[in-house]
């Protein structure tokens, strides 16, 4: 059994995404290039993407942390059942 590995690259929509795609493809040892565009990924509902999201929600648990507002890890896996 082969271990593969996953390697995400984000780029600028101006770039010249097919001929990069091409290049990559000829390099030894990669078994296959996909370009999806980032609307194209399936989001979890509640899970922030951007810096400016992720960083909103890093405060806001550290408000709830210091405010004594937590869930117990059966929550936690609950929660992540639904995504």
């Amino acid at each position: 059994m082969k271990i593969m590995t996953t390697m995400i690259v984000r780029m600028e929509n101006n770039a010249n995404i097919g001929n990069i795609a091409a290049t990559i493809r000829q390099l030894n040892g990669v078994a296959d290039v996909m370009v999806q565009k980032e609307m194209d990924f399936g989001r979890i509902p509640g899970l922030s993407y951007t810096c400016e999201e992720r960083m909103a929600d890093i405060r806001k648990a550290e408000d709830d942390y210091a405010r004594g507002r937590t869930i117990t890890s059966e929550e936690l896996e609950k929660r992540m059942a639904i995504w």
